[in-house]
């Protein structure tokens, strides 16, 4: 499939389930593949759209199921949009805002550092917070 001057938006839900989040990642994987990402860059979004998700389960959600948790993937040549909304609880500001720097991997906590890693990962980050919810927009560059 040639998709060097196609663009793309794709929408995916689940419920706020974590063992849902294991077919999103996989959704995810599948349509990485269609669209020809590099298996680095691939990795790299899965793990941002893991860590996100898990997030609005964990915190926003408070590992709460019957709630809705959508992804949208909007796809250019250039860059790769993931758009994570929820109606959950507001998430703090200093988990969107600030930029932490990760420790050893062997010294990691239980948790706590799912943002740190997508900080580290995303090319830009945008939360807002607005009458239909929670949007957290991260953008990852393929060229």
């Amino acid at each position: 499939m040639d998709t060097n001057y196609q663009e793309y938006n794709i929408r995916l839900s689940i419920d706020s389930r974590l063992e849902q989040v294991r077919v999103l990642s996989g959704a995810l994987r599948g349509i990485g593949q269609e669209l020809q990402l590099t298996d680095d860059k691939l990795g790299q979004l899965e793990l941002i759209m893991v860590e996100a998700v898990n997030n609005v389960i964990e915190h926003a959600y408070q590992l709460e199921s019957g709630n809705e948790v959508h992804v949208r993937v909007e796809y250019s040549p250039q860059e790769v949009h993931l758009i994570i909304s929820d109606h959950g609880q507001a998430m703090p500001d200093q988990l969107h805002t600030e930029v932490r720097v990760m420790p050893n991997p062997e010294d990691l906590p239980e948790g706590g550092w799912g943002m740190g890693l997508i900080h580290l990962l995303a090319d830009s980050i945008r939360y807002i917070r607005d009458a239909r919810g929670n949007h957290l927009h991260v953008s990852k560059h393929l060229v």
